[in-house]
């Protein structure tokens, strides 16, 4: 599976630190292990899906950078799913 770039890329990741009251969770990319800081959403589905998986849940997530922010990501979607 490719590493997570920028824009648009999905990869399977493994739920660190769940989503806490302000809509942040934490995220590890299997492949690299390379920690991402999920902030955004782009449904609010999407977000109340996540919201209920627990730590150390792993799911296929499209992600894209949040641009100005440092290490700060959106949710796109779950691979395989129209979320």
């Amino acid at each position: 599976m490719p590493t997570l770039q920028t824009r648009g890329d999905a990869a399977t990741v493994r739920i660190t630190r769940t989503m806490n009251d302000h809509g942040a969770m934490t995220v590890e990319v299997h492949d690299t292990y390379a920690t991402r800081h999920v902030v955004e959403y782009a449904s609010a589905e999407l977000q109340a899906t996540l919201h209920q998986l627990p730590t150390g849940s792993s799911i296929p997530l499209e992600l894209e950078s949040v641009g100005s922010r440092a290490n700060a990501w959106r949710a796109v979607r779950i691979c395989g799913s129209s979320r």
